[in-house]
């Protein structure tokens, strides 16, 4: 099997790339590739940080792995962060991939990560995703009590547990039609929008047991974590409205949703612990 673990990187987190790159170095499986997408950094900053040579070409001793370093330079498109995500779908897609595992560029991830995803492909190939837990740098569950499987998109359709930082994707099950149609929910929570899809349309999510991701704590880390009612609000009626041109299931959510009360709701105390899980709604509608 092939087996790309794939990262889009910012300027914003410079501060964090190198612990990024020591994780990929610190895996006990090394036989897999490397893709780095790049969002932001010019090329005088890849060279300065020897992600790229001044041929414009991946370094290949970046990290010590037994595979290669692939590079897609998306800074002259100027895309969002969803479209940096589908471009980087794509490549590994385009590349003859089986298993994409993605990190996110400001967190790292225990050393037993890919060996355990590989393993979870090899095992039961009829997942869509397989997903991991949270941890923070100290080791205390960032997100309790995660489902072992995922069946059904009700399951993170008004709070969620799923981020791109926290899984592995199996790139075999993805059209290129339906990758040409994630665009559509382009906003600030694509990865909610993304792993829906991948739940409407493709297939189910597994859990994999030593695998986790270490979430690190600061300010732009931390969005759908706080009592932040409005702000949750907002970002629901964007996300329901996105998914509701496909789903009547959403467009049921995104109706109720605009008839709610939000002063009404006590944030006193945490729903279910997972991602903007302050606003529940009553939900007895058919998928």
């Amino acid at each position: 099997m092939k087996t790309v673990l794939g990262t889009v990187i910012y300027k914003q987190a410079e501060v964090f790339l190198q612990d990024l790159l020591t994780s990929v170095d610190n895996q006990q499986d090394k036989n897999f590739d490397l893709l780095i997408t790049n969002d932001n950094y010019t090329d005088e900053d890849l060279i300065r940080l020897n992600v790229i040579n001044n041929q414009q070409d991946a370094n290949q001793n970046l990290v010590q792995l037994n595979g290669k370093v692939n590079f897609l330079n998306l800074r002259p498109l100027g895309c969002t962060i969803a479209q940096t995500r589908i471009e980087m779908i794509k490549k590994a897609k385009a590349l003859g991939y089986d298993l994409l595992v993605v990190c996110d560029a400001d967190d790292t991830f225990v050393p037993t990560r890919i060996g355990a995803f590989k393993e979870a492909y090899q095992l039961d190939k009829s997942y869509a995703f397989y997903y991991n837990g949270l941890v923070t740098e100290d080791g205390k569950n960032v997100l309790e009590n995660m489902p072992k499987t995922v069946d059904s998109a009700r399951l993170i359709s008004q709070s969620n547990f799923i981020g791109m930082g926290t899984t592995a994707i199996n790139l075999h099950m993805l059209t290129d039609d339906f990758i040409a149609t994630l665009s559509e929910g382009d906003c600030p929570v694509f990865d909610w929008y993304f792993f829906t899809r991948l739940l409407m349309d493709i297939g189910p999510g597994k859990l994999v047991e030593n695998a986790d991701t270490i979430y690190r704590i600061h300010d732009n880390n931390q969005v759908g974590t706080s009592h932040n009612v409005e702000q949750e609000y907002q970002v629901k009626l964007t996300h329901y409205k996105n998914l509701a041109k496909r789903y009547p299931y959403f467009e049921h959510l995104y109706q109720d949703l605009q008839k709610l009360d939000i002063d009404s709701i006590d944030t006193s105390h945490d729903r279910n612990g997972y991602w903007w899980s302050n606003i529940l709604m009553e939900d007895s509608y058919e998928i």
